[in-house]
């Protein structure tokens, strides 16, 4: 007598099989989703052959349903453990490999199936039996488990997977984890009992039709597939920038420690709307207007409702929001990173405050010391056209002097303000001429009896103006230091250029002490020129190295110099490492 309560089991599992994925086909770009779909209908095609061989009344006919039952019980195997594979990885696909190499052998456990009679390897032996609700009775052999084998391998690698999300899963999704553990107990329950021969009925095709109902439920109404897993949770927690997960309705999905401990977060702000957490209730919409390459600044003030009274103040936090996407269709939720860049924002502002005082002071030497130099040049030179020529006495002996300290005073006014402009990043440098600019620097230094060789043929990308400042500075240096008569060498370096000359060299101090504003060896001398020379280096991101040239001279070498047309180095090789 047929089993009606049995057969009644298996239609409604074909009739919800259908309903789920159906359900599920409208949210098919979600990760998992199509897998899932597969689940479903594996259990259709299980319970549809199941019923099929129970209502069969020939032992051919019910083979032949037992066969095709057996296209849904080697594809729902192999469908959810793609889909925890997909879903807990949180990757909208799977290595085709991994695809074709479960597929492979699901195809060769079809053919041990539907070639038995030719081999039997799968079953040794099929025989009719009105005692069980199949109506078929059949004895195990190799194949079959085999079969076993790699069902509950693949059963128990999905299990694996989705048991261990669940139990690691945020506290808002606790309905969605009960979903997962629920749909990973059912077709074990069911299983397993028949496979031993506990239970002549396979109710599995039932459970597996009811797995599929608790994920689908998950998918539908608790969102099972808007936010993927976090598969890497020790990297999560290990970050020390705080990082927020919010879903597409503003509520804190996930929230690293570092995030916690910043926003001052309990155990109650997972799941929570980001607005109530934060002090400023506009801060998401902001992040959206913004988009993921405009960071904003925030104050703790602005961010953090209830600051402890241990927070730097003023305390600054950039803010960016990511969205978080799908293979295909829209955001589902956003990915929140909060830097606390209290110390940089504060080192900016100091800088610019500085850099303020800086344009001030250039100011004040530009104009109010200037103009009253200017006033006593001009009545100094009144004064000498009033007196005869050469006097006698301290006057003809004092008025050269004081002429001598106001050029020596207007000198100084000009090398301020060139280490003041100087420090300023190049932003628009250009290709130039290094033997030009040399050239020019070098007629407008008093250069006395020294001479200029020019072994420079390339270009550099530079300033023109700062680096005709930076050759002058050392021409004069080179001069003023070095031998009467001597010569000043400008060469190329692959990297760079070099400034040589054949005096005495660089006094015995560190390269630092040399380069110091300030630093000099002459009781007229400013100590302003290798420190303007620096400075304009920097400008330009280039390094600078004091050395000896081969003559036994000074030789300042400039390198990170971008050199369009890379001249040979040959001429690099004759001065000694830098010092």
């Amino acid at each position: 007598m047929t089993d009606v309560g049995y057969l009644l089991a298996l239609g409604l599992a074909c009739a919800f099989g259908l309903g789920a994925a159906g359900r599920i086909a409208r949210r098919r770009h979600a990760p998992g989703a199509r897998p899932l779909i597969g689940i479903a209908l594996a259990s259709v095609v299980w319970a549809g052959g199941t019923i099929g061989l129970v209502l069969a009344d020939t032992p051919t006919a019910k083979l032949r349903w037992l066969q095709g039952a057996y296209l849904g019980m080697v594809a729902a195997p192999i469908t959810f453990a793609w889909f925890a594979l997909e879903y807990t990885r949180g990757r909208p696909r799977v290595e085709r490999w991994v695809l074709g190499g479960l597929w492979a052998g699901g195809g060769l456990t079809l053919l041990l199936v539907w070639t038995n009679p030719l081999h039997h390897r799968y079953w040794t032996t099929i025989r009719y039996g009105a005692d069980v609700p199949s109506g078929l009775h059949t004895v195990p052999a190799a194949g079959f488990w085999g079969f076993v084998a790699f069902t509950y391998a693949l059963l128990l690698l999905g299990s694996v997977l989705l048991v261990r999300y669940a139990l690691t899963a945020p506290d808002l999704y606790r309905t969605q984890s009960a979903a997962l553990l629920g749909a990973v107990a059912v077709p074990w329950g069911a299983n397993v009992p028949h496979v031993l021969q506990w239970m002549t009925a396979d109710y599995t095709p039932v459970a597996l039709a009811a797995s599929t109902g608790l994920l689908c439920v998950a998918l539908a109404r608790y969102r099972l597939t808007d936010l993927s897993p976090v598969a890497l949770r020790t990297v999560f927690e290990s970050i020390s920038t705080g990082v927020l997960i919010v879903d597409r309705e503003g509520r804190v999905v996930d929230a690293n420690a570092a995030a916690q401990d910043l926003l001052g977060l309990g155990g109650d702000g997972i799941g929570a709307s980001l607005d109530d957490l934060v002090a400023d209730a506009t801060l998401l919409d902001r992040l959206c207007d913004a988009g993921p390459d405009q960071p904003l600044l925030v104050t703790g003030d602005e961010l953090i409702p209830h600051r402890p009274p241990s927070a730097p103040d003023p305390q600054y936090i950039e803010v960016r929001g990511t969205p978080i996407r799908p293979a295909q269709g829209p955001a589902t939720g956003r990915l929140i990173v909060l830097t606390d860049i209290t110390e940089r924002e504060r080192q900016r502002r100091r800088l610019k405050r500085k850099n303020a005082q800086l344009e001030k002071f250039a100011s004040v030497v530009s104009h109010d010391l200037r103009n009253p130099l200017n006033v006593a040049v001009g009545h100094l030179s009144i004064v000498q056209d009033a007196l005869p020529d050469a006097p006698d006495g301290p006057l003809g002996t004092s008025l050269p002097r004081v002429r001598r300290a106001l050029e020596r005073m207007e000198t100084l006014i000009d090398d301020l303000l060139t280490l003041a402009a100087d420090g300023a990043e190049i932003t628009d440098p250009e290709p130039v001429a290094l033997d030009a600019v040399a050239t020019d620097a070098w007629e407008t230094v008093d250069t006395q009896d020294a001479t200029l060789a020019l072994q420079a043929n390339g270009t550099v990308r530079a300033d023109r103006s700062r680096l005709h400042q930076l050759l002058e500075n050392l021409f004069y240096n080179a001069i003023v230091h070095g031998r009467p008569g001597g010569t000043v060498t400008v060469g190329d370096r692959t990297d760079g250029f070099y400034v040589a000359d054949d005096g005495p060299g660089f006094p015995d101090a560190s390269p630092d002490t040399l380069l110091s504003v300030g630093y000099t060896t002459r009781e007229d001398g400013t100590g302003f020129g290798l420190g303007i020379v620096r400075e304009i280096a920097e400008a330009h991101g280039w390094s600078l190295a004091l050395g000896r040239s081969a003559a036994g001279g000074a030789r300042v070498d400039l390198t990170g110099v971008d050199r369009p047309d890379a001249p040979s180095d040959a001429s690099a090789s004759t001065g000694q490492a830098p010092s």
